[in-house]
């Protein structure tokens, strides 16, 4: 099977792409979620206009990664020349990033987050110690290179792919044209591709899937890139898609609608719990293969022509993402705090960063060499021999498997620094303090109000019975609370004890708003894990920060079911900045 020209289209498609990355990622700052930096303020329009960019955007790269394995591998050469190729290309970026911008992202959220204090060049001495997953982990290590992430999971799954795809493009190639065939009728062609999205979601445990980035598990993102190849391998596909890009416009928009109406509005209330994740899910798989075909239907229609500076804008592509983040972090840990307009501070952070990342590209690292390598462009002249090349390329395999060891092995000295408690930081305007006074409904057993001094009001809630491994959608025992909060993000600590010292009798589960009545909820407590028994003190998940997301102001719902007994509660915390646990264990006077 030999592959066409080069497509026009998706180059243009992969500039339009990265742009509205950069765009997604300037706007973090004031979503709901957790990111390395926040603004005070935080807005539910903006989390559900993310939500609905995260729906395609990183799925999208995947295919046009796909696309472009197909055309790339008529001319690989074979796997060794593949896979140095692929090494060169996207992970020397990923290893020079995790040891240089990366760690300065790690630095930025944690002073910002007032976990650490002092220089960037004082942290760096720590940097290399337990791995770093998400924000308020306790390593340090970004071996993943933060939002390099993208070329970490493409390098891999291009390797894991290889034999497929030239087997494809090789003897299986009349099975892949008959499969393309059949794709190419709207009707199968919506139906059947999205189908291998759903088929891993009930092969694969939910452990293995939420474990992602960008929106979607990881492991998902290997349909896409399966589908890319599958997309460019077809000329009548891309045919149909090209046809048919109204019709996928229709169905993205009306299933993406449904569906952020479902997380985020009325229906997902009046969906029944059973189905209401699988109702997500499904809307979600559906619509994110609907704005893919979509946008490569509009693309095959209107871009496929070339320009003199198409050139160089898809090469600065890849420079352009490794370094964006990075800026973009830079100039928000400078902006987020002054106290100006929201939008004046996202238009600095915006216009700055981007210029900046340009800047740097056009003036700086497109024209050396050195650093063209470094950022997994081609050189214009080869900067080692065809033996030194292999033997750079080998020490940068060995450096980067060093460095994770190292890091794992001395990931004791993250977590004593990053889970250490930090000062006591409640915001009177912003936070939410609950007590026994704030219970608006009770189970009439396994729940008491008891008397104690040391209690913020003089009185505690102690759970004496109805313990469950699980969150139950009607637990005899509950006790339910009513208050007021804008939307956000809020870490949630608890003030309690445990008079005895028994690890098996110090945890509740959490559930707040549309989730109480479901089997879903959050373990807290753990006091004993970090306090000794018979003293009052302040705890999430033990000294592990636990948060909820409200998404949407106003009146807001909790309800506290036992996991182990007995303890006492005394106050419950929604803290908007105690992203550790605190360094003392007195009440919080309201």
């Amino acid at each position: 099977m030999n592959a066409p020209a080069r497509r026009h289209e998706l180059d243009w498609i992969r500039v339009m792409a990265i742009l509205a990355v950069f765009f997604f990622h300037s706007t973090r700052f004031f979503d709901l979620w957790d990111w390395h930096i926040k603004n005070v303020n935080n807005y539910l329009w903006v989390e559900i206009w993310n939500g609905f960019m995260t729906t395609w955007l990183m799925p999208l790269f995947f295919v046009i990664s796909g696309a472009s394995l197909f055309y790339a591998l008529n001319k690989s050469g074979g796997f060794k020349k593949f896979y140095l190729d692929k090494f060169s290309r996207l992970m020397v970026p990923v290893i020079v990033g995790a040891c240089t911008h990366s760690a300065l992202q790690i630095y930025l959220e944690r002073t910002s987050k007032h976990v650490f204090s002092g220089s960037f060049f004082s942290f760096y001495k720590i940097y290399f110690s337990g791995l770093y997953f998400e924000p308020n982990c306790p390593g340090n290590f970004a071996f993943h290179g933060m939002h390099l992430w993208y070329l970490l999971f493409l390098f891999l799954y291009s390797l894991l792919c290889y034999r497929l795809f030239v087997r494809l493009q090789g003897g299986w190639g009349n099975g892949l044209n008959r499969l393309t065939s059949l794709l190419s009728s709207p009707k199968a062609m919506y139906l059947i591709f999205p189908l291998p999205l759903l088929l891993i979601k009930l092969i694969f445990p939910a452990s293995i899937l939420s474990v992602g980035s960008g929106g979607w598990g990881f492991l998902y993102y290997l349909w896409f890139l399966i589908g890319g190849f599958v997309i460019a391998s077809g000329e009548n596909f891309m045919e149909c898609i090209k046809r048919n890009w109204n019709i996928s416009l229709l169905l993205a928009a009306a299933f993406t609608a449904a569906y952020l109406y479902l997380v985020f509005g009325a229906l997902g209330g009046a969906i029944p719990y059973a189905i209401r994740p699988w109702a997500a899910l499904l809307l979600r798989f559906w619509g994110a293969w609907f704005w893919i075909l979509a946008i490569l239907g509009l693309g095959l229609q209107h871009l496929s022509f070339d320009r003199p500076i198409l050139r160089h804008l898809n090469e600065g592509v890849l420079p352009f993402y490794i370094l964006h983040q990075t800026i973009i972090l830079g100039f928000g840990y400078f902006v987020m705090p002054l106290e100006i307009a929201d939008f004046v501070k996202w238009l600095i952070v915006f216009i700055d960063a981007f210029a900046l990342t340009a800047g740097l590209y056009f003036y700086l690292i497109r024209k050396f060499d050195v650093l063209r390598f470094l950022f997994g462009m081609k050189t214009f002249k080869p900067l080692f021999s065809k033996a030194g090349k292999t033997i750079v390329l080998a020490a940068l395999h060995i450096v980067y498997a060093g460095m994770i060891a190292f890091s794992v092995v001395n990931w004791l000295a993250a977590a004593a620094i990053n889970r250490a408690p930090m000062p006591f930081a409640c915001d009177a305007d912003r936070d939410v303090i609950l007590d026994a006074r704030s219970i608006t409904e009770k189970s009439p057993t396994g729940v008491r109000l008891i008397e104690d001094a040391s209690a913020s009001t003089g009185w505690a809630m102690e759970l004496t019975s109805g313990a469950s491994g699980k969150p139950l959608p009607a637990p005899e025992v509950y006790v339910e609370m009513q208050y007021e909060a804008p939307a956000g993000r809020y870490t949630v600590w608890l003030r309690g004890k445990c008079n005895e010292d028994d690890i098996s009798s110090d945890s509740i589960w959490l559930q707040s708003d549309r989730w109480i009545g479901t089997g879903w909820g959050s373990m807290l407590g753990n006091w004993l894990d970090v306090h000794p028994a018979g003293a009052w003190g302040w705890a999430s998940n033990g000294d592990d920060p636990k948060f909820i997301i409200l998404r949407s102001d106003g009146v807001h719902r909790l309800r506290i079911q036992p996991r182990q007994i007995p303890h006492r509660i005394d106050q419950i915390w929604l803290s908007r900045f105690q992203n550790r646990m605190p360094d003392v264990n007195e009440p919080i006077k309201k």
